[in-house]
């Protein structure tokens, strides 16, 4: 094959043009996000920072939990059957959508009742009593979102998420960056309201415009339950990772230090910076690895591709922001002395989780979402473990560190694990 021909194929290889949409509309989206947390953690300092973080950090867990796994149902359902079985592609976006707002609701007002106990009790902060009601209902557009772009990417809708991911960007900075100006912590999380809401808004309008050339949903309440089903493992790997998660910033306060949690939430930007493009292509994986089921040459094509550029642009990627770490901590301030230290660890931590997350989806391709949970539960109940012992023996000091070094080493073990019985047990299942 020569060079014309190669290039030909890579040009009308479907993988190539979805990947391709994903990863250019978060390119601008990104980057302004990105800029805009510089600025915000700025303008807010070290401590202060770390409040917006263990806030922000509570309501994306609970938002996580409330999707109950069905962003990633239904991409698969929706890909299986906007081909094979159009008359039920409806019936997944009823079920999916509507099973998102009753669980986000529900736990929103949850939040909004309980905000002056986890304030005063879990983060130690009555402060924050009045940014955790003010934005609970945070949690239920941020849950939709995930929940319509798992749709949009079932459909094969990558240009139009592009686009939307891009102007979100855009909004992130330009709201976020005057409001805290202006209003301190409590702006910084109206800014983050009002853009999830306008975020939630654009990707409905784009929803219901593709779903609209599909058949009228079928009525087959055994068929919503089978999705119910499909998505109950799902659910659980997400309500864990949301609860630990959430327990790592609570370890932080309790053994150490809210600037320490301001030093591990500003490193993290770095780390979404590196994973953004694997990241918004696990719904693109998930989408041609279950389109591809009946071809295991082809599953495995995709798996071994999709690897292989992962580790190639995080690693690259990685070792640049080691290299630079200093200067990017120069854009904080003073106030952020000793980020450069959390960065160059946890930026390669993002190869392992982003080599981890293209099993993750072959795992879910093949129905295989309970052994996932058993994976996860591993993985970050070792971060957690691991985490404690390093703040009780070192007295809290360094805990941003403690944490980086904990998550480094508990996903190299959770990729090793993954791959392993991937390549010896399921592969060929």
């Amino acid at each position: 094959m020569n060079i014309k021909q190669l290039k030909q194929k890579i040009l009308n290889s479907k993988l190539v043009s979805d990947s391709f949409w994903a990863v250019f509309g978060n390119v601008a989206g990104r980057g302004l996000a990105l800029s805009g947390a510089i600025i915000i953690a700025r303008i807010l300092g070290k401590d202060i920072y770390g409040e917006y973080g263990i806030v922000k950090s509570t309501l994306v867990a609970i938002a996580i939990l409330s999707t109950f796994g069905l962003n990633y149902t239904a991409t698969k359902y929706v890909a299986e059957y906007k081909n094979d079985a159009p008359g039920k592609l409806r019936l997944v976006v009823r079920v999916a959508q509507k099973m998102t707002l009753i669980v986000s609701s529900i736990l929103a007002l949850i939040i909004i009742l309980l905000a002056p106990y986890i304030a005063t009790y879990a983060l130690e902060a009555p402060q924050l009593t009045f940014p955790l009601r003010l934005i609970g209902v945070f949690i239920i557009f941020d849950a939709l979102t995930r929940t319509q772009i798992g749709i949009l990417a079932g459909l094969g809708e990558f240009k139009g998420i592009a686009k939307i991911n891009a102007m979100v960007g855009g909004l992130t900075f330009l709201v976020g960056v005057v409001l805290t100006y202006f209003y301190g912590l409590t702006g910084a999380l109206i800014a983050l309201l009002i853009v999830q809401i306008a975020n939630c808004l654009l990707n409905s309008r784009l929803t219901q415009k593709k779903i609209a050339v599909f058949p009228a949903a079928e009525k087959n309440p055994a068929f919503a339950k089978e999705i119910m089903k499909f998505s109950l493992p799902v659910a659980l790997q997400e309500a864990f990772y949301s609860v630990i998660n959430w327990t790592y910033g609570l370890l932080l306060i309790k053994f150490s230090t809210y600037g320490e949690m301001g030093l591990y939430a500003a490193a993290l930007h770095w780390n979404a910076v590196i994973l953004f493009i694997p990241g918004v292509l696990r719904n693109v994986v998930l989408s041609h690895m279950s389109g591809s089921l009946k071809n295991v040459a082809e599953h495995t094509k995709i798996l071994r591709t999709v690897l292989a550029f992962n580790f190639g642009i995080t690693f690259t990627i990685s070792i640049l922001f080691f290299l630079f770490s200093s200067f990017i901590t120069s854009f904080y301030g003073a106030n952020f002395a000793g980020l450069g230290k959390v960065i160059n660890i946890t930026v390669f931590t993002t190869i392992f989780i982003s080599m981890s997350n293209v099993y993750a989806q072959a795992y879910m391709s093949k129905n295989k979402n309970w052994l996932m949970l058993f994976f996860r539960i591993i993985r970050d109940g070792s971060i957690f473990i691991i985490v404690y012992i390093l703040l009780s023996r070192n007295n809290g000091e360094e805990g941003a560190l403690s944490l980086a070094y904990s998550a480094l080493f508990s996903n190299i073990l959770f990729l090793a694990l993954m791959a392993t019985i991937y390549e010896k047990k399921i592969k060929y299942n």
